[in-house]
């Protein structure tokens, strides 16, 4: 199965109210369509593609890279704002090309030359419908934005000083993006740079929730930073970390993404509410995992590792039972409640 598919759109525009008076424009489009996607009532709700595309009860609206971009396949996770307004992405451009030395070569220069890259935090609003990116990075992770939307974290890879992007030239830090004045703060180090697996906020702003990789811990571990004290602690084994909208749970995948688990954010409770191990045809877990602003429902992405099939399943966490939203369509990434008419 692709995991990254483009997103279509129609030409007949429709308005829609967003928080904060912001009206934009809308695709209208049948959500029955093939399954692809599919809306919630009262909110936005972010797919991901080579494209993404947000979709609301009254339309969709596509989103592209801005000129230049190349998409990257399994690229890093995009972020939707709490207000559904923003999109944080990872967006990468070609800078140049790196020319080999071919002095005191008896065959001359036969090789091919290198593209050379830069990657940037991208941030787009649908209220300007415009682009702002930030940074000059080696690679850049998954964003997350901060409860109050303000703030962007991000893994990311920087270059040393005078070095380029080889391996062993690079350093690895998890940056704070302020978007009020464009500025980047350092969180503690986080090891191996890993940048596709997902990143997530505490609802109280002062915690993130990040994936650490190690040789002795595979696939990996849950870890929570307090960003003041800088203290890090692990909370459990797994990757993909979601924190609930009230700060009680963090969702997560575990057993090579064959599973997905809940823990509170001290460790304990730990309990597995969907088990993909016994599924025929080789199921796994991918892109994360998206809580619904009423903490009552999880929405997973599953793929078929064996075959071309794929869904995103809807967990009702009071009777953990299971329903598929979509088939073969679009990756669920995001989730922002907007007001009542």
């Amino acid at each position: 199965m692709t995991r990254r598919m483009v997103c279509a759109s129609s030409q007949l525009k429709l308005r829609v109210a967003l928080p904060l008076a912001a009206v934009i424009g809308f695709s209208s489009v049948s959500y029955a369509q093939k399954n692809l996607y599919f809306a919630e009532s009262h909110s936005v709700l972010l797919f991901g593609g080579e494209e993404l595309l947000l979709v609301a009860p009254a339309g969709n609206f596509k989103i592209t890279g801005p000129s230049g971009w190349i998409p990257q396949y399994a690229s890093p996770l995009p972020s939707l704002s709490p207000d559904g307004e923003k999109v944080a992405w990872s967006l990468k451009f070609p800078v140049g090309f790196a020319f080999m030395d071919c002095r005191n070569k008896p065959l001359g220069c036969s090789q091919p030359v290198n593209a050379k890259y830069k990657t940037v935090m991208g941030v787009y609003s649908t209220r300007e419908k415009s682009w702002k990116t930030y940074g000059d990075f080696c690679s850049v992770g998954s964003a997350a934005f901060s409860p109050d939307g303000t703030k962007v974290a991000f893994e990311a890879e920087l270059s040393l000083a005078g070095a380029d992007c080889r391996a062993g030239s690079t350093s690895n830090v998890l940056e704070i993006l302020d978007l009020g004045n464009g500025r980047s703060s350092l969180a503690p180090a986080t090891g191996p740079f890993q940048g596709t697996p997902q990143i997530s906020w505490a609802p109280d702003g002062r915690h993130l929730a990040i994936t650490e990789f190690t040789a002795a811990k595979s696939p990996g571990q849950i870890a929570v930073i307090e960003l003041a004290s800088r203290a890090k602690r692990t909370v459990a084994e797994g990757t993909e970390p979601s924190w609930s909208p009230k700060g009680d749970w963090i969702a997560y995948h575990a057993h090579w993404n064959r599973t997905c688990m809940l823990i509170h954010p001290d460790g304990t409770g730990a309990k597995m509410i969907l088990d993909l191990r016994s599924k025929p045809g080789g199921w796994l877990l991918y892109d994360g995992t998206v809580w619904s602003p009423d903490e009552k429902q999880l929405l997973l992405n599953e793929e078929q590792f064996d075959g071309p099939h794929g869904y995103v399943m809807m967990i009702d966490l009071a009777s953990e039972k299971s329903t598929a939203r979509s088939r073969n369509g679009y990756p669920i990434l995001g989730w922002s409640p907007i007001p009542a008419d």
